[in-house]
């Protein structure tokens, strides 16, 4: 919990400025109008929004499910929702009744090993922690408790200060200066998910407190030592602390760079494991598995290398498996590995290839094509995207890019400026057009095997929904289309907004509504509901 987020005083919005809504992916006649000051959005079937200066909750239907009779009401989570009563906060259930009572000054919901708890400050301010039932689990006795995050088992740790009373209490000095008490010193305890204390460090400022890579090192014991007594678990992070900063670190765990490709090492190693290996023939190099030749001996160097992507195409799936060695590494996160070989020859900016893992698909890394030159550039759910150059006689280098199948079909040609594949497996492209007026931003939208479903140039704007099993994208609808530069200066102004559902090859438009500010990551996928912000007065575009 940093500083700012615990000073003792909020704004929210009013409806003098702008209101709140909600769209709904399931059509306009589940649309709850822009009716409300201010709005959270909806989770675990309720949405939190504000009404003559209270909070209350709503369901789909617009129908008050809790009482306007709060000065503010956050999300529900794990059935649960912090409530403000003056400059009390407590935290009720979904029927409206209190699981923890409005006596705290502060409170922050911490999920520990899948349970919500509760940093919270009592009528002294000093902060502790607190379980769902507002039972004490960890003394009120600190000037901050601060989550800890990238850690699985490590979620917190305290910070205590002496605190001048002669000076007035612990609350009359934060509310007066919070910044004078700040969290990089004092006593820095650090905790386990069971709540045991590890360890405990004097600290003036960052430098002084736990180590990222310290932390790291306790958290991996933690993991296979979970159940071994507190006492241990005390000694063994007392030691790792007490390493000198020199002592070579184990590398991370999956779990803080599962998104990322494997090292080196450990590319070579899994795939030697499955029986790939470099061979040498007259001074060349080549790919054999067991006895079969998978890459003639052709090669001055070649090197495995791995690519990651996410959540790859059911279609594609048998043939990822056996020419690129696919294979989940997380398949509830979409987490996709593949595998190719990299080539290097006498002219290395020209001779040098990409191999699929069973020799069979051969594409140039970096080749020039019509006076152009391409190079592969990033990998997607669907294949390659490949930079194209081209320079002019004034120097000027001119990019566009293009979208290449696994085995090396063109699925998108070289005249885009930018190419972004979706979750669903659609393909958002952007090409720019020269106006009298300045430059526009032509936006489509494509298939999988590169079918147009979206002409260029008919929105504005096209935003892919993460969330949620439907292939629904947010787009923006403008006349006269805008230039670049316009689009910028229209963020204060109200306009026409759309939820396009795409099947196949086709989309239609399931809602339309009008607003000024958006954002998909605000669609819930339980419900369908989509929060949206429009101005009290500002031009509809």
């Amino acid at each position: 919990m940093t500083t700012r987020a615990q000073e003792l005083f909020t704004s929210y919005g009013n409806c003098t400025e702008k209101t709140f809504g909600f769209a709904s992916v399931n059509g306009e006649d589940h649309n709850i109008p822009p009716t409300y000051c201010d709005a959270t959005g909806f989770s675990e079937g309720l949405a939190s929004v504000k009404l003559d200066g209270q909070w209350g909750y709503i369901d789909v239907n617009q129908k008050t499910r809790i009482a306007f009779s709060f000065d503010y009401a956050a999300r529900f989570k794990y059935g649960q929702a912090i409530v403000y009563r003056g400059k009390f906060r407590g935290v009720i259930d979904k029927q409206g009744d209190y699981t923890v009572p409005p006596i705290y000054l502060d409170l922050q919901m911490l999920e520990i090993d899948g349970k919500p708890y509760y940093i919270s400050r009592d009528s002294t301010f000093f902060a502790g922690l607190i379980d769902s039932q507002g039972n004490e689990v960890i003394p009120h006795r600190y000037t901050y408790l601060l989550p800890l995050t990238g850690y699985q088992h490590l979620p917190l740790y305290t910070v205590f200060r002496e605190i001048d009373t002669a000076q007035g209490s612990f609350y009359e000095q934060f509310e007066d200066n919070p910044f004078l008490f700040s969290p990089e010193k004092g006593r820095h305890d650090l905790y386990d998910s069971q709540f045991n204390k590890l360890a405990s460090r004097q600290s003036s400022d960052y430098s002084d407190g736990f180590p990222h890579d310290k932390l790291q090192q306790i958290d991996a014991f933690l993991q296979e030592a979970r159940n071994k007594p507190a006492e241990e678990k005390v000694k063994t992070a007392e030691h790792i602390l007490s390493l000198p900063d020199s002592t070579p670190i184990p590398e991370p765990s999956s779990l803080y760079r599962e998104y990322e490709r494997r090292e080196s090492s450990e590319v070579d190693e899994y795939l030697e494991g499955l029986g790939y290996r470099f061979f040498t023939e007259n001074g060349k190099n080549g790919l054999k598995k067991g006895n079969d030749i998978l890459i003639p001996a052709e090669h001055r160097q070649l090197r495995f290398v791995n690519g990651v992507i996410l959540f790859p195409q059911p279609a594609d799936m048998p043939m990822l498996e056996k020419h690129y060695g696919g294979v989940y590494r997380n398949k509830e996160k979409g987490i996709f590995d593949i595998f190719a070989v990299l080539s290097a020859d006498d002219e290395p900016t020209e001779g040098a290839m990409q191999y699929s893992l069973s020799g069979d698909v051969r594409l140039p890394i970096t080749e020039t094509v019509a006076g152009s030159k391409k190079l592969i550039s990033t990998i997607t759910s669907l294949g390659f995207v490949c930079l194209h150059t081209t320079q002019d006689t004034a120097g000027v280098v001119e990019k566009k890019y293009s979208l290449v199948s696994w085995i090396g079909e063109e699925l998108l040609p070289p005249v885009y400026q930018k190419i972004e594949v979706t979750k669903a497996g659609h393909v958002l492209v952007a090409q720019e057009k020269e106006v009298p007026e300045g430059v526009e931003e032509h936006l489509g939208l494509f298939s999988p095997r590169g079918e147009e479903i979206v002409p260029l140039g008919v929105y504005s704007s096209i935003k892919a929904f993460s969330e949620g099993e439907r292939a629904l994208y947010l787009a923006t609808w403008s006349d006269p289309y805008p230039t670049t530069a316009e689009w910028k200066e229209r963020n204060d102004t109200n306009k026409t907004y759309l939820i396009l559902e795409v099947d196949g090859s086709s989309s239609r438009v399931v809602n339309t509504f009008t607003a000024s500010t958006v954002h998909v990551t605000q669609l819930d996928a339980e419900t369908g509901m989509l929060q949206y912000i429009k101005l009290v007065s500002g031009e509809s575009l």
